[in-house]
């Protein structure tokens, strides 16, 4: 089977620091990818409340992950400070694609890359719902770039 390649955004809009703490490191004393899946999700909900959102309140309607690949490139310790780098893109009717690049700060590495796909959800009504239109003009895409 082929190695799965992901490829960063092309602009970054968030960026998130945090240190790799014990508890996130496995048996073989690196960065346990369950670990590593958990922080991209913090930069995820971080990036959301930047924009003054919570995961289950964009205009109302809630986001739902839909798929998630992580290449990782390079090892990461207890103690190393990771830089997040959060960006959007492959915008649909429904969603998009969040990215994030994790680099170790003192080794200016990239420890992984990572994607997310993404989709809007009415909770109340069970169903999947456009992405807001206030949505894709308050992380720059015009009507023009959805697929």
């Amino acid at each position: 089977m082929p190695r799965v390649k992901v490829s960063p955004p092309e602009h970054f809009l968030f960026s998130l620091e945090r240190s790799v703490g014990i508890s996130d490191v496995n048996y073989a004393r690196h960065l346990d990818s369950i670990a590593m899946v958990k922080m991209l999700h913090e930069a995820r909900l971080q990036f959301l409340a930047s924009m003054g959102f919570a995961e289950g309140n964009i205009y109302g309607l809630g986001m739902v992950v839909t798929d998630l690949a992580v290449e990782y490139r390079a090892e990461s310790f207890a103690n190393d400070l990771l830089i997040f780098d959060v960006g959007v893109g492959s915008l649909n009717r429904y969603g998009f694609d969040i990215g994030i690049q994790v680099t170790n700060s003192a080794l200016e590495t990239i420890v992984c890359n990572a994607k997310m796909g993404v989709v809007f959800f009415d909770f109340d009504r069970h169903q999947i719902i456009q992405v807001p239109s206030a949505f894709k003009a308050k992380i720059g895409f015009a009507e023009a770039q959805v697929a």
